[in-house]
Formats: C-alpha cells, structure tokens, sequence
C-alpha cells in the first residue's frame, strides 16, 4: 500500500473513530449516564436542620431560608451572608439571625432597615459567592455582613465536595486560582464528558467495589491536582496526655479542662478537617486553602462594590467554643498521628492581609455555654440574641447604617 494510501487509511480510521465516541458521547447524555450529580443545595436539602424544621420550608425568592426579599426605596437593605450560623436550622425561623439583627437595630431606633439571608449550611465563600451574584441579579443592597466560620470555610472552599472523611460528600461550586490569582470554575465543570466519567467510574468500582460514585471520582480528580497535603507530624513529648473528644471539646472546656489534646475522626491528614488550617505545621495544602478563601473573600468584596454595596466580614469571638479552641495543643487522629496545633486567633490569617479593614469582630460571653447542645458548635438562641445586639451596637456607633433620628 502506496503511503498516500496508508495516510488516507489513518485519517479514515482516526475521523470513524471520533465519530464513534462522539455517538457514544451523545447517546450517554441523552441517557443521562452516568447521572450527572447535583451541585450545591438550598434550605430544602440543607444538611443542618433539627427534626422540628424538618418540614419548615419558610424560603425567600432564592429558596434560601428567611423571610422574603421585599423593601422600599428609602429601605436601608443589608445582606447576611453565611453558612449554618446564618442558616440557624436548629431555631425557629423567627429567631433567626436576620430577623434578631433587625430588631436590634429597631430597638436603636434605626426603623426602615431590612435584613436577609443569603446563607445555607455547609456553604464556603465559594457557595457565597454563586448566590451574592444570584442574589444581585435581581436585588439591590447596601450592605453585605458576611458571617465568617474559619474552622468550616478554609477546608470548605480547598475541595469540590464537602465532607471530613476521605468518603466523598456532596459536590457543590467550586473555584481554584490561576497563576495570576484570578478564580477559576472547577465545579460545575466548563465540560462533562459523560464517557470518561463512565470509564473514572468503572476503573474505580473494578478496583474499589460497587460503593464507588462519581461523587467520590471528581473528588479523587481533584484531589490528585492539589499541592500536598504533608504536614510533620509533632515531636515525641510535645503533645499533652490531657486528651479530650472532639465530641465532647465544648462540655469539657467549661467544666474546667485546660492545655489538652484534642482526639478526632475527621480526615486531617488530607487537609479535609476543621483543625487543618490552623496546624503550626502547615501543608502547602492547608496554605492553598487559605489563599483561595482569601481570594475568594476579595471577590465577594468586588461584586458587592460593583452593586453598590459595602461589603464587611464578622466574628463573634466565643467564651465557649473560640475558648476552647485556644486550649488546644494537639489534634490525634484515629490512625493515632499526631500534629502540633495553634488555635489563638482563628482569624490570625484573615489578619495578615488587607482583608483586615473590612473585619469586624466582638466578645459574646456568658455563664454558660452559648451551644445549640452539648456536642454543637452553633449558637443556640441565647447566643444568636447576644452576637446580634453587639453587630447592632458596633454598625450604629460606626455609622455603618443610617442613624436614629432625634
């Protein structure tokens, strides 16, 4: 055969064969096979809701827990953006946070102001993100208070699922930085190529078992393209003998344990853990994880200024649970590793960086533990009530928002 020939073969064969995994391409997203996984949620599938709110489907307009978006024109509009502390899943949908901000501010005698939520649990900055954009699109506001929860939002914002186990969670939105810091889609992806989902997951159910999903194949995707989770682990000697459960961290804290180790389940040495970002060891991974959260902060600073809006970050620093943290000298994980920790300013990252202008923070104590129970970390209804009177107190003697009239 003439090479003209033998080139013409190739080119045949290569065009039948794009042409076939086209087709087949096609014919699996008609099937929708695999399943294209869903990506984020809303209040209706909120992972964080006590078995009273189970059927409370009180939404806004963007299906978001909270009353509806609805002002007027001389209304003073202000956004709470957040996770599960916004969310407030455990509380009556009248005790939450939007609502108690706004009468705090009323009761300063600040009457034609609104308050709404833009919030769900589990969410990172990368979650905020999408819906401030959503929530702009059809909205105005003047202010956006974005409520921070460092232990969640580092890890959060690093992965495109959000789990503490090297089990794969729900997918949600995700972003990562170019080279020139710039934020960059990875979830939902820019192409899903249903083949090659199809292979991921037969590859991994042949070497995994049939409990594999695809779920768990973009996150090992992802995972194999962030830097390196490896962190030291702590000398021998250092860490106390003190050790106390995760479980438990809050009940012992204020019974009186001091200087301890903390022992947890959660998957620490993948960088997938609310004490990842605060080793005294970091991995370039728990370092990329600060670096995207920091962006991503910035970018909810941009969009809310390009609508107008000033844009503030808060935290309530807690007697109970920040306190607790403080304790904290080492972190065992169930594989009996251990690594040095520092938790005496979750917010000791933010404070290194410009971000620090746009951050509020105030003390909320009491006499006892501010906690929705005995191994939640959320603030019940007391604790809300007191960490929105202090962000009332602080936006009015600030001039944040329009002053009481005389």
């Amino acid at each position: 055969m003439s090479r003209k020939n033998l080139l013409l073969s190739a080119v045949t064969l290569a065009v039948t064969l794009i042409l076939a995994l086209l087709a087949v391409e096609g014919a699996l997203r008609v099937a929708n096979y695999p399943p294209a996984p869903p990506i984020g949620w809303r209040w209706d599938e909120s992972p964080y809701r006590a078995p009273f709110n189970a059927s409370e489907n009180q939404t806004n307009q963007l299906g978001l827990r909270g009353n509806r978006i609805e002002y007027g024109t001389d209304d003073f509009v202000i956004v709470l953006l957040g996770d599960s502390q916004v969310e407030a899943g455990t509380q009556n949908a009248d005790k939450q946070p939007e609502v108690v901000l706004r009468q705090e501010l009323e009761r300063a005698g600040i009457r034609k102001v609104r308050v709404f939520s833009v919030a769900s649990a589990g969410w990172g900055q990368d979650q905020q993100l999408v819906w401030l954009n959503e929530y702009f699109r059809h909205y105005r506001a003047d202010l956006v208070l974005n409520w921070l929860t460092p232990v969640n939002d580092y890890w959060e914002n690093t992965f495109v699922d959000r789990s503490i186990t090297r089990e794969a969670g729900r997918l949600k939105p995700t972003y990562t930085l170019t080279g020139d810091r710039q934020l960059q889609t990875v979830m939902p992806a820019s192409v899903d190529l249903r083949l090659a989902s199809l292979v991921g997951l037969a590859k991994g159910r042949i070497s995994l078992g049939n409990s594999y999903t695809i779920e768990q194949y973009r996150l090992d995707r992802w995972t194999a393209r962030l830097p390196s989770s490896q962190s030291p682990q702590a000398a021998s000697g250092v860490c106390p003998g003190n050790e106390i459960d995760q479980k438990i961290l809050i009940g012992a804290y204020m019974s009186g344990n001091r200087n301890y180790t903390l022992v947890t389940d959660e998957d620490l040495p993948d960088g997938r853990s609310h004490f990842s970002p605060f080793l005294k060891n970091q991995s370039a991974r728990d370092r990329y994880a600060v670096d995207v959260t920091h962006r991503l902060l910035e970018e909810l600073g941009n969009v809310s200024k390009a609508h107008n809006a000033r844009y503030l970050m808060f935290h309530p620093y807690r007697h109970d649970l920040d306190a607790a943290f403080r304790e904290i000298r080492c972190v065992r994980t169930a594989d009996g590793r251990l690594f040095e920790y520092d938790g005496s300013d979750w917010m000791r990252h933010l404070k290194a960086t410009s971000l620090k202008d746009q951050l509020i923070t105030f003390n909320v104590s009491a006499d006892e533990a501010l906690s929705s129970g005995p191994n939640d970390w959320h603030f019940n209804e007391e604790g809300n009530r007191r960490a929105m009177h202090a962000l009332a107190e602080i936006l009015k003697q600030k001039k944040l928002v329009p002053q009481a009239a005389d």
